[in-house]
């Protein structure tokens, strides 16, 4: 007798470290797809556990997931039916005798109809049941006859129900968590059967929150391309905007100019004073290089560097007296790093026939 005592209580240790091990494994399946599982109130121990004693890195959460048009075969009709008899609000405390046997005599005639697969029985049984005494498991059975009868909406109310009593009710949060997946509500769906499962695991409910993992990550690369998508759209929207006001104003340009000083551009310029006149043939994307510039634009509005400019356009050899001004010249050496060495608007290279480079260095064998 010993012996199989002691046999008993190893089997019984056995068969709960199996299950404990299961569900473990589950929980480390649902944190992977999602860290969200470790925010549920029932796990911020772990979460403590993982962060300050593990020194474990925990990415954030995914951002909860929208509606995303997806195909899904078993997908149920919302029902709309009128809500079934609920228990009262503040049921009695104590029963009488009668009301205690009818109440086991309906939960029992309703365990039989489930057995027989006779679900509006049961849930007639259940509704008697829960009118006398109502209890989390009562509503949470009557709510998985709703399940078998394809109407979510109605076993999503007899949960909240079971849950109002007990919010740590296992098997109302597994069937809620079932019936939103079958409302395609897999975000709500992900969160309830989480932590049913982290509650009490089974294999039933464990395969329908696979299933909703599953949906949840299509569900976020859908969005993730969509988003790029967008945001793909946008950029080339704007590129496109850039390089039709660059490309106005080059034809603006192109219209006026003379290559004479002070004409060109309408108004002797760029609009505001930027850019000085003159400036013809100059292509767009060098006009958008010019424009998008914030520095050499504020430079453009210098009156010194407007004179210098003019100058050189009549007259090339000016740019060497520029060079050396600490106004002047870092803007001479910009817009010829812009302009492949070269100026824009017809001015031509730097002097000494080097397209726009500094002059030849004397040699010791031309000096006189």
């Amino acid at each position: 007798h010993i012996h199989a005592t002691a046999r008993d209580g190893r089997e019984r240790t056995t068969m709960a470290t199996t299950e404990t091990i299961e569900t473990l494994k589950h929980l480390v399946r649902c944190a992977r797809e999602d860290t969200a599982v470790l925010d549920v109130e029932s796990m911020k121990f772990f979460k403590a556990w993982l962060i300050e004693d593990l020194k474990a890195t925990i990415p954030p959460p995914k951002a909860p997931p929208t509606s995303v048009n997806m195909d899904d075969p078993e997908l149920m009709t919302p029902d709309s039916d009128v809500a079934h008899t609920m228990g009262p609000e503040q049921p009695k405390e104590t029963l009488s005798d009668d009301e205690e046997a009818k109440m086991i005599a309906a939960k029992e005639a309703a365990a039989e109809a489930v057995a027989a697969e006779k679900y509006d029985e049961a849930i007639e049984k259940y509704t008697e049941a829960v009118v006398i005494a109502p209890s989390a498991l009562t509503y949470a059975k009557r709510a998985e006859c709703f399940i078998k009868l394809r109407k979510p909406n109605a076993a999503i109310r007899d949960c909240d129900a079971a849950l109002k009593i007990n919010p740590d009710s296992a098997k109302a949060l597994k069937i809620r968590g079932a019936a939103q997946r079958y409302l395609g509500q897999y975000a709500a769906a992900n969160a309830d059967l989480s932590k049913g499962l982290q509650i009490d695991f089974d294999e039933h409910y464990g395969d329908i929150h696979k299933a909703v993992l599953s949906r949840v990550h299509e569900m976020h690369v859908a969005e993730g391309k969509a988003r790029a998508q967008k945001e793909a759209e946008a950029k080339a929207k704007a590129a496109e905007a850039r390089a039709r006001a660059a490309a106005d104003a080059a034809n603006a340009a192109n219209a006026a100019g003379s290559g004479m000083p002070g004409s060109g551009m309408p108004g002797g310029g760029m609009p505001g004073g930027g850019m000085p006149g003159g400036m013809p043939n100059v292509p767009p994307e060098m006009l958008e290089k010019l424009t998008s510039d914030p520095e050499l634009m504020k430079a453009m509005q210098n009156p010194k560097v407007m004179q210098a400019m003019q100058a050189m356009m009549s007259n090339p050899m000016a740019a060497m007296q520029y060079m050396s001004d600490p106004e002047v010249g870092p803007v001479l050496q910009k817009l010829m790093g812009l302009f492949g060495g070269g100026m824009p608007g017809g001015m031509g290279g730097m002097p000494g026939g080097f397209g726009g480079g500094a002059p030849p260095s004397a040699n010791a064998n031309d000096v006189d």
